[in-house]
């Protein structure tokens, strides 16, 4: 018999793969670490994306950071403005959301890699040249990577589009937590952040035991970064795999 499945990913890509994995028969929950809002200065939004035509390049975060400037601002992107995309989730999002002229550059890890590491790598492998910088992003994150572009005497300017806040289990998500932990239930959680971590055992410590039972079943990363973290964390069962959703639904299958 499967074990439950835990997803953590935020939406719109959670209750995607939630989707997935009732349509595949098994049992799996939503418990996003967070919840994603609109961006904390709607003027500053605005304003500094009726300007992307200053910016050499303009990096997108996440699925969600582009999805977010897909609201905020309607006109076609500026030709001369390349575009960045930390993932192959994000890439995909940026070719399906935005209005891009035929050539748009498109920049993206090679070999469906992921992470601020992996997009620099392949900045870096194609020696491209940025003067001015947009990140796209929340609130917080991805300070690296800004850092990397400062120090190549880069102007570097970072937008938040959206806000990412913790959120808390619902009465029907505490009792069914709550059966899983007095029955040792083992499960799989899917984690797709580093940050995703702390805050999903936050989110569960209202429940006594229930991090440690966490801690026993197996959980799944879609980046190393995010294993080491769970690594450090103290799970015990951690496994690696691509962020999509078909990779995702695979490794599963495979556990």
């Amino acid at each position: 018999m499967n074990s439950p499945v835990i997803v953590t990913r935020p939406a719109p890509a959670g209750p995607r793969l939630l989707r997935r994995l009732r349509e595949a028969g098994r049992d799996a929950v939503w418990w996003p670490a967070f919840e994603l809002g609109a961006a904390p200065d709607p003027s500053r939004a605005y304003a500094t994306l009726a300007r992307l035509a200053e910016f050499d390049l303009a990096i997108f975060v996440s699925p969600a950071a582009v999805q977010a400037v897909a609201d905020l601002r309607d006109a076609p992107w500026p030709l001369d403005t390349m575009i960045g995309a930390v993932g192959a989730a994000t890439e995909a999002a940026v070719h399906l959301q935005l209005k891009l002229p035929d050539d748009a550059l498109v920049i993206a890890p090679a070999d469906h890699g992921s992470g601020s590491e992996a997009f620099w790598a392949e900045w870096i492998r194609q020696a491209r040249v940025a003067r001015r910088v947009l990140i796209l992003r929340a609130q917080h994150g991805r300070e690296w990577l800004g850092e990397q572009f400062v120090a190549t005497g880069a102007q570097v300017e970072v937008l938040p589009v959206y806000t990412r806040a913790e959120r808390t289990l619902d009465d029907a998500g505490l009792k069914r937590l709550r059966r899983w932990v007095d029955a040792d239930t083992p499960v799989v959680t899917i984690f797709s952040s580093s940050e995703s971590v702390a805050a999903l055992d936050r989110q569960l410590a209202v429940s006594p035991g229930a991090p440690a039972w966490l801690r026993r079943g197996v959980a799944v990363a879609t980046h190393e970064r995010v294993a080491e973290q769970l690594l450090a964390a103290g799970y015990t069962r951690v496994e690696l795999s691509a962020p999509d959703d078909d990779a995702l639904m695979a490794r599963l299958e495979s556990i």
